[in-house]
């Protein structure tokens, strides 16, 4: 699958688009081949893996990889599809549906939780991709250009929009900006996943994934001041 400028924009918010695409357009070898490449991207690094490792990896020929993708670095671009399917569109949906659904008929602090929950899960479920993508953003200016300018756009105003909405009803200071809480919220989340995941030995889950959850909203919301 080649990803062109022109491209991008159209097939992404496709993409996003719950009735325009399902996992089933994709045929069962190119989830292969693209399963095989986020496991050997994710343990060696896309500069040190190779496309018959790949190949091996996912039970195909070599050549099969070729047919969907010209070249490695076309691969790598391939995997901005399941990224979508498999974690941000979830992302958009789920969380849309969680709030309609329960911000009437719980406190803030439960919606929140139930949010950060749903994310880490979603997040840990996904993690070799996302590690992938991410990670190999940071030295293919192509892929973080599209995750600047596809993707964060798709999600972090729908973050932010919660945000706002709970200014409005009071919940949330308002003479803070909802980009800086929005920011807050997501720096968090992420920075748990982060310790926890790469420095288990210093942040341990003493008390598991939930009641980790639960403290890290209080901070959020009630900060750390004994007063």
């Amino acid at each position: 699958m080649d990803f062109s400028k022109d491209e991008n924009a159209s097939l992404i918010e496709s993409l996003f688009l719950e009735g325009n695409f399902s996992e089933e357009e994709i045929t069962k070898r190119q989830w292969q081949i693209i399963e095989a490449a986020v496991k050997v991207f994710s343990e060696k690094g896309f500069g040190q893996s190779r496309t018959s490792e790949i190949a091996k990896e996912a039970d195909v020929a070599e050549g099969t990889i070729f047919r969907y993708y010209k070249t490695k670095q076309d691969l790598l671009m391939g995997l901005i599809l399941p990224i979508i399917v498999k974690f941000f569109r979830p992302l958009v949906i789920k969380s849309a549906e969680a709030i309609i659904k329960n911000e009437k008929h719980k406190s803030l602090d439960e919606v929140i939780k139930d949010l950060f929950i749903d994310r880490l899960t979603l997040i840990e479920k996904n993690f070799p991709l996302i590690k992938t993508v991410f990670v190999e953003a940071m030295y293919h200016p192509e892929l973080l250009q599209i995750i600047q300018k596809d993707i964060a756009p798709k999600v972090i105003p729908f973050i932010n929009a919660f945000v706002e909405g709970n200014i409005e009803k009071g919940n949330f200071r308002d003479d803070i900006d909802s980009n800086v809480i929005t920011r807050t919220m997501i720096s968090m989340l992420m920075g748990y996943i982060t310790l926890t995941g790469m420095f288990p030995e210093f942040f341990p889950r003493k008390e598991g994934k939930e009641e980790d959850i639960k403290n890290i909203v209080d901070i959020l919301l009630n900060g750390v001041l004994g007063i």
